[in-house]
């Protein structure tokens, strides 16, 4: 047990802080998301991600409603007239009232007289279906007061009247119902499927206001505010739909039907399905008949189906604990893989997660927000790493390389690379510092290593190290530089510019002089990342490291200040008079190694 605890305290120690820093993104980018939903933001893709749990959950087939529909066939009998005349409506509410229908609504607009004889029918047949002094059908309004067999004085208080009105989403498609639409001119009548429902079960009056009638509640869950979403059971089709000219001839048949017929006891809606009637709507299954979109409302406002959204509670508690998991995930993994795991995961688990919760009580958990969270967190994940990364390259490489790095980030994984490698060293240091003082040992250093850095970074070059008063520098790595052989000689004669401008000014301090030694090689290295998780570094590995090394140490033999290989100068060329001091021996290579002496400006100028 003590030898677990203490592997917990070290993982602490070494992961912990970045743990906490992925959970406080997390966290952040929860609260985000969930707010962005809360306002409306995100609305676009929340509806489509509904839209795919309806279409998933496949069809239903239920049997309280039933559709009558005036088809291709019954329009082509009627001599393809518009309105639908309503002489036939007639015989259609004759045939359901034979048939025992419970309620009938009429998905068919009447705003203006048409015959005063075909008025007259409907009008009667309209009173006739009644139970109770109260009629069965239930008819679009407005309808207009004035003295037409179809105005609603003509046909009494007992006829309800519904609103037209369903509101399309920008896209087109029919999603939400409200089923008190809001008062236009000083009514408020409710939908069809609300007044149809309404009074199938037996409620009085005309109209409904504020989901009561004449005071009396109507016994629905009626919402307030935001339309609700409709819960659809299934694509057009899945309504019993029967052709409307057999129940018109229904109604001319003189003795009563079975008892067991499809319409006995249900809740029918009557509408056009022609083409040329063009009352069809996008919905999330597909083109749909308007007739049959209300039915589904209908049907919802029965079986009390509704889809039940979560709060914006849940939602944050269900993206916060997606975000904690990502924070782990994303500590192991590195961020654009961790992201893509986190992603899958939550589609993998949240898509049937929340179909089974919609499918078997109506709620609907929005699997679009923990996607989201989980790629938010997953980019502040990847910002934090690139931040990590800048501060710890900013020591070493110039702002513009930086960009460049930053931007060629891929190539820090690691690939084979031609670059030059300088390395210098001071030269008696060892033995001054055992005559200074060390916090004037680090003074001295600290102002030399501040020369020698702003030399290399002014010829694109990479401080890879710093090694006691020893420098390696890369150029040619991590961005690509053609010329990184005549960046190096001229970062190394820079160099020798700056520690003899340091010299002038120590000399003039009573400091001592600092001499030092340049080695410069050109060869083909592996340059990437290299190290575990916790602890990562930029490097370049190969044999042309060890040669730039040796060549450098080649100065105290020769009484040299900067050498260069025949490699490095075979890639500048003529850019630069070196002086052959020929093959070398070095250590740890059996072939000797060509070197070039590059002069400093003092030697050029002698």
């Amino acid at each position: 047990m003590a030898a677990i605890a203490e592997r917990v305290r070290a993982w602490c120690r070494l992961r912990g802080g970045r743990l906490l820093q992925l959970w406080a993104v997390g966290l952040l980018a929860s609260v985000l998301v969930t707010a962005a939903s809360a306002l409306g933001y995100l609305e676009s893709w929340q509806v489509r991600a509904l839209d795919m749990l309806q279409t998933l959950q496949g069809r239903r087939m239920p049997g309280d409603v039933v559709l009558v529909a005036v088809d291709s066939a019954a329009f082509e009998g009627l001599g393809r007239r518009q309105p639908i005349p309503r002489e036939y409506l007639a015989r259609v509410v004759r045939g359901l009232a034979r048939s025992g229908a419970s309620v009938v609504g009429l998905d068919i607009t009447f705003a203006s007289p048409t015959t005063p004889e075909a008025d007259a029918a409907l009008a009667q047949a309209i009173r006739e279906f009644s139970d109770g002094g109260l009629s069965r059908v239930v008819l679009l309004g407005p309808l207009d007061s004035g003295s037409w067999p179809l105005s609603a004085a003509a046909l009494g208080g007992a006829v309800l009247t519904a609103s037209p009105s369903v509101p399309v989403d920008d896209d087109g498609v029919i999603r939400r119902i409200a089923p008190l639409p809001p008062a236009v001119g000083g009514r408020s009548d409710p939908t069809l499927a609300l007044a149809v429902v309404a009074r199938h079960r037996g409620l009085e009056g005309r109209r409904l206001d504020d989901g009561r009638v004449h005071g009396r509640p109507v016994g629905l869950p009626l919402p307030g505010g935001a339309p609700w979403p409709i819960s659809y059971v299934g694509p057009a089709g899945s309504f019993l739909t029967i052709p409307s000219d057999a129940v018109a001839a229904l109604g001319d048949a003189g003795s009563d039907l079975a008892a067991d017929n499809p319409l006995r006891g249900r809740v029918v809606l009557v509408g056009g399905t022609f083409p040329e009637g063009r009352d069809t709507y996008q919905t999330p299954h597909g083109l749909m008949p308007g007739v049959e979109v209300h039915a589904n409302v209908v049907y919802m406002l029965l079986s009390g189906h509704f889809i039940r959204p979560s709060s914006w509670g849940v939602s944050l508690a269900i993206n916060v604990a997606v975000s904690l998991v990502a924070g782990v995930v994303l500590l192991v993994l590195r961020p654009l893989t961790g992201t893509l795991v986190c992603v899958a995961g939550a589609l993998i688990i949240g898509v049937p997660a929340a179909f089974l919760a919609f499918d078997r009580g109506g709620y609907w958990i929005d699997f679009v927000l923990p996607v989201l969270a989980t790629s938010v967190t997953g980019l502040g994940s990847d910002a934090l790493s690139r931040r990590r990364f800048r501060d710890s390259f900013a020591r070493y490489l110039s702002r513009d390389v930086m960009a460049r790095v930053l931007s060629d980030a891929p190539s820090l994984r690691g690939e084979h690379r031609e670059v030059s490698i300088l390395f210098s060293d001071l030269r008696g240091f060892t033995t001054l510092s055992e005559q200074m003082e060390p916090e004037r040992i680090a003074a001295h250093l600290n102002e030399y290593f501040e020369a020698m850095t702003t030399a290399i970074f002014a010829h694109r070059g990479m401080i890879n190290d710093f090694v006691g008063d020893a420098v390696m520098a890369v150029f040619g790595a991590p961005v690509a530089d053609p010329d990184h052989a005549w960046h190096a000689v001229q970062s190394a004669q820079a160099m020798d510019r700056a520690l003899e401008a340091l010299n002038r000014r120590w000399d003039g301090a009573g400091l001592p002089r600092l001499r030092m030694g340049i080695g410069i090689h050109t060869g083909a290295v592996f340059a990437g990342n290299v190290g575990g998780r916790d602890r990562i570094k930029y490097t370049v590995i190969g044999d042309p490291v060890n040669v730039a090394s040796r060549v450098e140490g080649l100065n105290k033999e020769l009484g040299t200040t900067i050498l260069i290989t025949e490699e490095t100068l075979a890639a500048v060329g003529s850019r630069v008079q070196a002086r052959d001091c020929g093959p070398q021996a070095v250590k740890g290579r059996v072939e000797k190694v060509r070197v070039f002496e590059v002069p400093t400006d003092e030697e050029e100028r002698t």
